[in-house]
């Protein structure tokens, strides 16, 4: 008798694994939560935009109105493959509840969520698109020391400028753990950094914290709409059969891509020295 889909435990299927590796990735993941998804099934994705409208103009009675054209532009994103396998005995997979397939697959979107973000923040890493620390983005000085909401306040507005709203703070948790001690002004007791049941608010704006900012960067301000996260496909999670070892691998691939469709948009707050 030979294994088959029919007699074959559904918790050990490609589709099953890959929902909880999607769930698992975009749950753990700071990427996913700092920007938008776009989900795709091609290679490349090609982002149109709209860059400078036509121009209008005060015009006396009769007078011509001089046609003239606006500016378009696009930015591609090619996802990249991030991906991961574990080996398992066919005793241990035997021997215990399904659960040991679902703790194979949330390890491993533990750590493909974990090369993912890393990537994001980064500037350029080997055989992922670029990060954060890539792109042309607007800056506002710190200084070593954040010591008030100026910074946030001057970054908000730099967005604002140039069309932009920020929805997202990204930083340290070292650098969060500070300024959640910090109080808005002299003789006040309101926090910077407010907790409520649903997250950590500066300015309004939510506050995401990731080990992977870089030392120099206090925080990064995002404006999510403009900034996109590209999945190809979804995520896939397959068994193979490994005879000689007499296991089974269980193996976890996302193809994930980043799209920064407005540079300036995006905000980094950091000490320039």
């Amino acid at each position: 008798m030979a294994m088959q889909h029919s007699n074959t435990s559904d918790a050990w299927t490609p589709e099953d694994f890959g929902k909880v590796l999607n769930k698992a990735i975009q749950a753990h993941s700071t990427a996913f939560q700092a920007v938008s998804l776009f989900g795709t099934d091609k290679v490349r994705v090609q982002f149109p935009l709209w860059n400078a409208d036509p121009s209008a103009a005060w015009l006396d009675e009769l007078e011509v109105i001089v046609p003239t054209d606006g500016a378009t532009g696009s930015v591609a994103c090619t996802p990249s493959k991030v991906g991961g396998i574990t080996t398992l005995s066919n005793e241990i997979k035997d021997d215990t509840d399904p659960e040991i397939a679902d703790a194979a697959a949330a390890g491993l979107a533990n750590d493909i969520a974990h090369k993912i973000d890393a990537a994001f923040l980064a500037n350029t890493t080997p055989k992922a698109n670029s990060g954060l620390l890539s792109i042309a983005s607007q800056t506002v000085d710190t200084g070593a020391t954040i010591t008030n909401e100026d910074p946030f306040i001057d970054a908000i507005f730099a967005a604002e400028a140039v069309g932009a709203n920020i929805d997202r703070w990204v930083m340290h948790p070292d650098t969060a753990k500070v300024l959640s001690k910090l109080k808005k002004g002299t003789g006040s007791n309101e926090r910077l950094l407010e907790r409520t049941t649903d997250g950590a608010f500066i300015a309004g704006i939510r506050v995401l914290t990731d080990p992977k900012v870089d030392a120099a960067t206090k925080a990064w301000g995002i404006d999510s709409t403009r900034t996109k996260v590209v999945l190809r496909k979804g995520t896939e999670m397959r068994t193979f059969d490994v005879p000689r070892q007499d296991a089974i691998d269980v193996r976890g691939i996302a193809r994930v891509g980043f799209a920064f469709l407005h540079p300036q948009s995006v905000v980094r707050l950091y000490d320039a020295a």
